[in-house]
Order: structure tokens, then C-alpha cells, then sequence
């Protein structure tokens, strides 16, 4: 269902229609106005946040979309859109948040003011139903390339009636029926329960039958009954005068043959032989989507018809009239009513052309003066023209708007990032995110009682300090720093806090639990050992050393301070770790007992150091860390 009021508003910088799947038909099949995405995207950050929705919409690549009223978009956005919410929300189906999409554009278009069309379509939810697809044609002349669905109602009783829904879309019958409910509940307080009875492909798109069930109370039986047509007094209106008020009408037989034509349809065809073939071999009816038949046209007398003939008209228009000028092809639509003609069994089609402004006038050859009075023709013409290029405009910088608008959200996504990254190396991200969300700094604080604590120093660090310029001293740290950081990134571990007097400290296992910490510590360690020999001292140009030193052990960890937060580890575990690299030897890594147990069976070569005392220890068994048997094929070594 596609409703789209008589006349455009700006809302927040747009204009805005109030179309269902409504599209451009040329060369944009299978795509929709923004309008309804935009009412998906109101909703779902009005419900969820702002957060759940970039989510959602980076679930479907489509990271940054800011979604405008006028802008054309693949159907299969929506139906994107609504597996999307599924699967990131999780709380319904894909069916039923397409269901929910649907409700959600009646509600969007309802808080502007829009309802007022719905509601004057009909005294009852009936009258509605029937009129849906002339709501549609009242935007002709404001969206001339727009195409909707079609909808009429074939059966009716006190308890509600059948739908028919004809579309060229597939799978938006959820869409459907979510706003064939709201705007039961909205505008005529009923509750309306709706069932698909069949669907079927055609030729045109997808046929599809809906039971709604409602209290009908403005359904009435045909008891038979009618009124002359016109008072005794008058004459019946004779043919002539008939094809005088309409110059553009068609009539055709049971047969669907051509009988009579009004006096100016030869001249803007520019055929005259066309009485005597058939109507649809001349003519293609674009809406209401049906088989063009004798039945289905008499039953749908009061909706809508656009017929669009299917030669193409090569003619000069008024504008380009003159010498050396060649003809341009154009296409001829026709919209108006079906009427079935008793006296004569046949149906006449009372239409004019489908004309948009002054120069779709021109493109088929006609004057103002070819066109009636009676039915505001003329002035549809010339008020589209004298607004159009206001509309062309707005239009323009609505678009411009949310391309900027689009570019803005790709750099606050930028740096929102960085700030992200800047943060996750002060704070571990799933400590971070809970903080982010309010969560106290008190209640981050844990107990892990196994984890692997690595300390690193640069030997002769107070030597290179005295020697050096402090921008050497600098340049030397960062590019220290940067290396060790990418390396702690490579094996998924956590650098805890780096000291004034180059001591690196490095956990495992935390705030993420992870069996194998002392492995990927242990790796990690070696690769610091590998990159160091790449690290050079500013002041001798010779290969900076550092002592590594380890430990497994359980620790305390959490959030310290408000003003400046920093994740902290605390416990014996931290000491013995960072005895282990005062202790060491340059160029070396340095083992405890419990680091040594946990790397037992693995593919690291190990040697004992022997038994050494530790300050504040007391006697300890450690071990060097040699290499990793794995990468470097050392088998024999690593039998040993």
C-alpha cells in the first residue's frame, strides 16, 4: 500500500511523500522512495539508539547511510533491513519487524499531519480500501514517475472483505499487512486481522488475495434497486456531445475491440486507424495492476486507469519546430475512469493525457488550448510549471544535505574509532565498553587466579639517558614502544603500563580469561627478543638489550581513579614477575617454576637456570626461555 498525500510538505529539509514501495519506473525497477527507509531509520534509533541502528545498518554494508526522502534505493534494502534487526535485536522474526516497518510509515507520516488524506478517503475502513489506489494517482502530478502497487477490493460481507494486492515486488506482504492494521486502528478505531488467501506470479508482478477481517458495518447487499440514471425531464445526453466533453475518450467492446475514439486522441496518437483492432494490442494498462480483460476492467469502474499506448509518437514539439529539427520519440499515457455504457454494452475509457508540465505539453505536440476546462487540466499544467523549478531546487539541497550529513557521520565514525583504540590501550575493550556504559569503576575489579605476567627492560637505560638529547631519548622510547605495541596486538595480549625507566609490563589471560596465557606470552617474548637486534641505541648506533622476565600466577584486577581511569593488576604475581627481569641477564627471558610447569608439553624449548636467590623470594628454581621448536624446526631440541 503506497499513500502519498495531494500536496508535498518540508519536514526537517524535505519534502515528504507519503509513498509505500513507490518507485521510478524508468530504469529504476526493483528500487523505492527514502521516504520509507527514513521511517524505519526514525523508529528503530527512537527504540533501540542510535548505537543499535550503525549496527544494524554496517550488518547490511551500508555503514553511514543516512537515509533521504527522495533518494531511490534497492527494494532489497527493506527486506535487508529487516533481517538486520533480527538478527541484531533478536527479538522478532524478519517477517514480523517487516510487519513492524510497515506500522512504523503510517505512524511516521501520521505526525506530520498526513492522516487527514486517509481519513477523508472514506467514512468507513471500506471506503478506504476502495479508494487506495486513487490515492495514489492524486500524486501523479507532484511524482510523476512514481509507481505503486495496486490494491482493490473483489468481495465483500458484514465481516469484512478480500483484498486484492497486485505488486511487482516479491516479499513485502508483511509490509502490507502492518499497514493495512495501523491504519485500521489509527484512523477508524477497528481491529482488522489479516490473512493471505493465495498468491501468484502473472505476468505483471505478484498477485496476492487478503481476507480482512473487521466489523463491516457500512457493507450493504445489492437488494437491486436503482434510480433512473437522469430525471424524466431531461433528454438523454446524446453521443456526440458526449465525445465533445471528452476529446480523449475510448470506447471499446465486450471484445475489448476499438469501436469509437474522441475527436483529438487520433491527432495527439497520431493514428487513425486505430478503430477496429483490439485494446490490448493498442494499449497497455500500467495501473491498476491487471490482465487487461472485459471483466476486470467493469469491475474496477471506480479506480484509476493509466493506459500508456505502446507505439512510440515520433513528432516535433512546439519548442523545436523549424528547418533541420527531427522528430523525437515520446511515449502517450492516458489516465482516467472506466464506465460502463449500458444503453450500448460497450465501456468507454473517459481520459486525458498524463501530463506533468509545460514540457511534457510540448514533447507531445499540444496546446493549452487542447486541453478541457472542465477538469483543471489547464491549471494542473501551469501550476506544476511555476513550482517546479522550487521544487527541482529543494529537492537538490536535500540531497546535498544528506550527503553532507552522510560524510559527517563517516568522520564522527573515524574518530570515534580512534578514540576507541586510544582508550582500549589504556583500558582492556570489554572493561572500556562497561564503563561506557555506566557501569561503576568498582564493580570492573576481579579476581584471576591464573594468569601470565611479563616484565621487560631496556639494560643501560640511565647510561643512553645521560648520553642522548632528550629528543633522543624520546625518538628511542616511542620506536621501542611502537614496536613492542604491535607485537602485544599480534599475540592478543594486554599491555598493562609502561614506567619512566623503560620497563615494559605485558598480561596474559587478562581481562579476557584464556587457557594457553603462558603460550601466548611466551611467544610473544620471543618476538620482542627477535625485533630488539632491529632497535638501535641512539647514541652508539649498537643494538639496544633488554631482560625479559616471567611469571603464572593469580592476581586482582579493575579500574583505578575517575578523573584519569587505569586498569591495574595487583598481587604477589606482579612482584615475582618483575623479580624475575631484575634477575635476568641481558638478551635473555626469565622463567619461574610455575611459568615453566604451564609450558610443559608445548613446543618451547626450555633450560634450567638452577636454583638462584631472589630478592624478597628467597631460594627459586627458574629456567630460560630458548625458542619456540615449532617456528624455528629445532626438533631435536625440543625432544631434549
Amino acid at each position: 500500500m503506497a499513500m502519498i498525500p495531494p500536496k508535498a510538505s518540508c519536514v526537517g529539509g524535505h519534502q515528504v511523500p507519503l509513498a509505500n514501495h513507490c518507485v521510478s519506473e524508468e530504469g529504476r525497477r526493483g528500487k523505492m522512495y527514502g521516504m520509507l527507509l527514513e521511517s524505519v531509520q526514525h523508529y528503530v534509533k527512537t527504540e533501540h539508539g542510535e548505537e543499535v541502528w550503525r549496527a544494524i545498518l554496517e550488518h547490511i554494508g551500508l555503514r553511514n547511510t543516512v537515509f533521504n526522502t527522495h533518494g531511490i534505493y534497492p527494494d532489497r534494502v527493506m527486506l535487508d533491513l529487516s533481517k538486520a534487526c533480527s538478527k541484531v535485536i533478536g527479538d522478532r522474526t524478519s517477517e514480523e519487524y517487516l510487519q513492524y516497518f510497515g506500522q512504523c510509515f503510517v505512524k511516521f507520516f501520521s505526525h506530520y499531519g498526513y492522516d487527514k488524506i486517509v481519513r477523508i478517503s472514506g467514512r468507513h475502513y471500506r471506503d478506504f480500501l476502495k479508494e487506495i489506489d486513487n490515492l495514489h494517482e492524486t500524486m501523479r502530478f507532484t511524482f510523476p514517475r512514481m509507481h505503486s502497487p495496486s490494491f482493490n477490493v473483489s468481495d465483500e460481507d458484514v465481516d469484512g472483505c478480500v483484498l486484492v494486492y497486485r505488486s511487482k515486488r516479491k516479499g513485502f506482504t508483511p509490509y502490507v499487512i502492518g499497514q493495512l492494521c495501523e491504519c485500521a486502528s489509527q484512523f477508524y478505531n477497528i481491529n482488522v486481522t489479516v490473512s493471505k488467501v493465495t498468491q501468484s506470479t502473472i505476468d505483471i508482478g505478484y498477485h496476492t488475495q487478503f481476507r480482512l477481517n473487521f466489523k463491516n458495518s457500512a457493507y450493504r447487499e445489492d437488494i437491486g434497486a436503482t434510480s433512473p440514471l437522469f430525471p424524466s425531464q431531461f433528454p438523454t445526453l446524446s453521443a456526440n456531445t458526449l465525445f465533445k466533453i471528452f476529446p480523449f475518450c475510448i470506447v471499446f467492446d465486450e471484445n475489448m475491440v476499438i469501436r469509437h475514439m474522441g475527436t483529438s486522441l487520433p491527432m495527439l496518437l497520431e493514428s487513425y486507424n486505430l478503430i477496429g483492432s483490439e485494446f490490448p494490442t493498442r494499449f497497455l494498462i500500467r495501473r491498476p495492476l491487471i490482465d487487461c480483460t472485459w471483466n476486470n476492467v467493469k469491475r474496477l469502474q471506480r479506480v484509476t486507469f493509466e493506459v500508456q499506448y505502446r507505439s512510440p509518437v515520433h513528432r516535433l514539439s512546439n519548442a523545436s519546430l523549424g528547418p533541420g529539427n527531427r522528430p523525437q520519440a515520446s511515449k502517450v499515457l492516458l489516465r482516467g475512469q472506466v464506465k460502463f455504457m449500458e444503453d450500448w454494452n460497450m465501456m468507454v475509457f473517459l481520459c486525458t493525457p498524463l501530463i506533468s508540465g509545460l514540457t511534457d505539453l510540448e514533447k507531445m505536440g499540444l496546446y493549452i488550448s487542447d486541453l478541457n476546462m472542465y477538469d483543471n487540466s489547464r491549471q494542473m499544467v501551469m501550476t506544476g510549471w511555476q513550482h517546479s523549478s522550487v521544487l527541482e531546487y529543494s529537492i537538490e539541497q536535500q540531497v546535498k544535505q544528506s550527503e553532507k550529513i552522510s560524510e559527517t557521520m563517516r568522520e564522527l565514525d573515524d574518530w570515534q574509532h580512534n578514540s576507541n583504540m586510544l582508550l582500549y590501550n589504556m583500558i582492556p575493550e570489554t572493561i572500556a565498553k562497561d564503563l561506557k556504559e555506566g557501569v561503576d569503576p568498582i564493580k570492573t575489579c576481579q579476581v584471576f587466579d591464573d594468569v601470565t605476567i611479563l616484565f621487560s627492560y631496556l639494560v643501560d637505560f640511565n647510561l643512553i639517558c645521560a648520553r642522548g638529547t632528550p629528543l633522543q631519548i624520546v625518538q628511542c622510547i616511542n620506536n621501542i614502544f611502537t614496536v613492542f605495541d604491535n607485537v602485544v596486538d599480534k599475540h592478543g595480549c594486554f599491555k598493562v603500563e609502561t614506567l619512566g625507566d623503560a620497563v615494559y609490563m605485558v598480561a596474559g589471560g587478562v581481562p579476557d580469561r584464556r587457557p594457553n596465557h603462558a603460550h601466548q606470552v611466551a611467544g610473544l617474548a620471543l618476538d620482542l627478543l627477535q625485533l630488539s637486534n632491529e632497535l638501535h641505541d641512539p647514541t652508539t648506533g649498537k643494538s639496544l638489550q633488554f631482560r625479559l622476565g616471567m611469571h603464572t600466577g593469580g592476581v586482582v584486577g579493575g579500574v583505578i581513579g575517575r578523573r584519569m581511569p587505569q586498569y591495574c593488576l595487583f598481587g604477589d604475581t606482579v612482584n615475582t614477575a618483575s623479580r624475575m627481569q631484575s634477575h635476568g641477564k641481558p638478551g635473555k627471558i626469565h622463567l619461574s617454576e610455575q611459568c615453566h610447569q604451564h609450558l610443559i608439553g608445548s613446543s618451547y624449548i626450555m633450560v634450567s637456570r638452577g636454583t638462584i636467590n631472589v630478592k624478597g623470594k628467597g631460594d627459586m628454581e627458574t629456567y630460560w626461555l630458548i625458542e619456540d621448536a615449532k617456528k624455528s624446526g629445532n626438533i631435536e631440541g625440543r625432544k631434549q
